[in-house]
């Protein structure tokens, strides 16, 4: 990947040497969590994953790896099986130009279990004390428990080394079990490794050494560095710029990587939502930098979404290169476009966070982006440019799902009609950007419409579908991605049946109050069965428009999990309760009569009568708008419903949906309806394997080049 000058971002596309290692540009893909491993070992999902991103321009990418074990999804180093593994991920970065460190670290509060379906192994720290979140104690490691984790960062360092990496980077950060040793507020030992500041750094430089010993010297070495805990107790940005000036001193980091976050308990802070400024971490990275001397110094910044950003954060001195993560899963070509002038066919990132989210679900996804995690099946180096036999596509509904589902038909080549019922595309995602905060939102749409117009799809709004005018049109294949409706009688997963008295001429659904523009200003009552953004962006709209709102929900919480994951817990409940929103949980709507309302504790049954209610508003379960399908069905050749017209699920699904089903149109074999796809087992080569079967697909192909065909799917064991 060679870098010339460049005159709009020319401090981006500037080469730096960090410690014996040469990086060909200033631009970053930042460490993260990811389920990309098989067992402790990274899948051949991995490497494709990674060198899409060097692929699309960056320099250099860093791989969050575990020091011991498979937690959250990562791979580890640390056996010696893995190397191979570990050697496909070099070499695809390698090939593509870039340059590729390993992260590694140990989180306390993410300890893995003991085997496949044992119980938690005990979390490893300084002290004990018990872990945030849930009610285990930590374990205080022992002098030669201690020696352990040394070895362990040897261990590591020296088989990355063996698989080709370029560097290692040490977590000093996001509440790892080197941070705690650092920190006064996890640190409580009296020993030699914490009776006093100076000696809560010893475990950090003996770590660092050993990294160094195992590394050898063609390697970078350097570590991730909290700025501030900004926990009662913990250490703060003055004593940390004097921890980070003796690091440095010490002449073992050949470059630092300067962030903020306590995980778990500053979850929000570690992956800046819609919620938080853009680059929160700066001030803290250039109040620091001095303290580094010539070490260089590499940061995220804080939910950085373009590259004009990065070429002020460098031009201004904040930090020697500048990374992301999130930006990158939605935008793959982010560099590549901005370094080629096409930067208005790059997707910004929407910070919705579904990729933080769908982690713990066991799945991996972008809202935006459903290619990603996905590049080995889907990724721009096999899209493939050109389906089997070029076919007329009709889709109707232009939410997510079907602005996917015609992007995707129109580069496979296919004539695409898209037809919308609203004068504006968007769909759900229209209607979440028009909650408070999530304005950003709308940049999806925006990006998909733009596409569409550049693809030459003929989009027609204003357009009510039906049977005859889809048929009408002649198509040989038809996705119908016409979204969903709120209940209008407040159905949930709490209460499958109507509530009595929801035909009540005031009783609305979110639709009214975000698309329609009510606006009720006395007492509401809002029942909330779903526990995303929806019910708590409602209830801050009115409570802000001066209407006196009670939020009402079965659940223990005003919100659901999802919205701890995405990091927006605080921030949702926090801005309502700053409204003036009543939030009554455990509590549900018995029945709505005239102006009054009856609600029930879920638990006790106690019931209570609030009079003079204004206004009801139902934000419980969503309804498929799928008739349609029914209509259509058995009239075209290829009939696929997706997203929340086949089932209400999060976003990400439909936009998903809208790729996988458009890429079956115009194949011979493929599925011609939803039924169809949804019974056969995943094709073998689809399934994930470890990455070492990449090594054995490249010596194979080089022995035997007639078996190995450009862009196919990697070798199994059985070939």
């Amino acid at each position: 990947m060679s870098q010339t000058g460049h005159s709009k971002y020319p401090n981006v596309f500037t080469p730096i040497k960090i410690g014996p290692v040469e990086i060909p540009n200033r631009f970053y893909f930042a460490p993260h969590g990811l389920n990309l491993a098989l067992g402790t070992e990274p899948s051949n999902d991995f490497p494709y994953y990674s060198a899409e991103r060097v692929r699309g321009g960056c320099g250099l990418v860093i791989t969050s790896l575990n020091l011991h074990g498979k937690v959250f999804g990562m791979p580890s180093p640390y056996p010696q099986r893995n190397v191979r593994s570990f050697q496909a991920m070099a070499d695809a970065i390698h090939s593509e130009g870039g340059r590729i460190f390993g992260q590694l670290w140990y989180n306390p509060f993410q300890v893995g279990q003991w085997g496949a379906l044992g119980p938690p192994r005990p979390a490893l720290g300084p002290s004990s004390a018990q872990v945030f979140g849930n009610n285990e104690c930590g374990h205080a490691l022992r002098s030669d428990e201690l020696l352990s984790v040394v070895d362990a960062h040897r261990r590591s360092a020296s088989n990355l080394r063996r698989a080709g990496y370029d560097g290692v980077e040490l977590s000093v950060c996001h509440g790892t079990l080197l941070e705690q040793f650092a920190s006064p507020y996890f640190n409580q030992r009296t020993d030699q490794y914490g009776a006093r500041p100076s000696d809560r750094l010893r475990f950090i430089f003996e770590c660092l050494e050993s990294t160094r010993d195992g590394a050898g010297e063609q390697m970078a070495v350097g570590i991730r560095f909290n700025c501030d805990e900004m926990l009662p107790g913990g250490y703060n940005q003055a004593e940390a710029t004097e921890m980070l000036r003796e690091i440095c001193d010490s002449g073992l980091v050949d470059f630092v990587d300067l962030d903020v976050a306590v995980e778990p308990n500053q979850f929000h802070l570690g992956m800046p939502s819609v919620f938080i400024s853009p680059h929160v971490y700066e001030p803290y990275v250039v109040a620091m930098r001095d303290a580094a001397g010539s070490v260089p110094i590499i940061s995220v910044l804080g939910r950085l979404t373009t590259i004009a950003e990065a070429e002020t954060a460098l031009a201004d001195g904040v930090c020697d290169m500048v990374g992301a993560a999130r930006a990158l899963i939605a935008e793959p070509n982010l560099v590549r476009n901005a370094r080629e002038g096409n930067e208005n066919r790059s997707r910004t990132c929407i910070a919705c966070n579904w990729c933080m989210a769908s982690f713990p679900r066991g799945a991996a996804g972008c809202t935006i982006n459903p290619a990603s995690f996905r590049e080995r099946i889907w990724g721009g180096g096999v899209f493939g440019t050109a389906a089997t036999k070029m076919s007329k596509a009709v889709i109707v509904g232009g939410g997510p799902g079907g602005l996917e589902a015609a992007r995707v038909a129109a580069l496979k080549g296919h004539q695409v009609v898209l037809l919308e019922s609203c004068d504006q595309l968007g769909g759900g995602l229209r209607l979440w950007a028009c909650l408070p905060g999530r304005e950003s939102f709308q940049k999806g749409v925006d990006w998909w419409a733009a596409e569409l117009a550049q693809l030459g799809v003929d989009v027609r709004l204003s357009t009510e579908a039906t049977a005859e005018t889809i048929l009408g049109e002649h198509p040989d294949a038809v996705i119908v991605a016409t979204g969903s409706r709120y209940s209008p009688t407040g159905r949930s997963g709490f209460l499958n049946q109507p509530i009595s008295g929801h035909h009540h001429d005031f009783v609305y659904r979110p639709e009214d109050i975000l698309l329609n523009g009510v606006r009720p200003t006395g007492k509401v009552i809002l029942l909330d069965g779903e526990g995303t953004h929806t019910g708590p962006g409602i209830a801050e709209i009115l409570a802000q428009a001066g209407a006196d709102v009670e939020l009402v929900t079965s659940a223990f919480a005003p919100v659901s999990a999802d919205l701890m994951y995405t990091g927006e817990v605080g921030f949702v409940v926090g801005r309502i309760k700053a409204a003036g929103v009543t939030i009554s949980t455990q509590t549900y709507l018995r029945s709505i009569d005239t102006h009054a309302v009856t609600l029930y504790d879920v638990f006790t049954g106690a019931e209570r009568t609030i009079p003079n209610v204004e206004a009801v508003i139902l934000a419980s379960s969503r309804e498929p708008n799928d008739s349609l399908s029914d209509a259509l069905e058995g009239k075209v050749r290829q009939l696929f419903t997706i997203g929340d017209a086949l089932a209400p699920r999060p976003m990400a699904a439909a936009s998903f949906e809208g790729q996988k089903f458009a890429r079956f149109i115009g194949e011979p074999d493929a599925p011609t309806t939803f039924n169809e796809a949804f019974w056969p087992d995943e094709p073998l080569q689809n399934m994930p394997q470890p990455a070492a079967v990449l090594l054995s697909q490249a010596e194979c192909g080089a022995r035997h080049p007639d078996l190995v065909t450009a862009g196919s799917a990697p070798i199994g064991e059985d070939t």
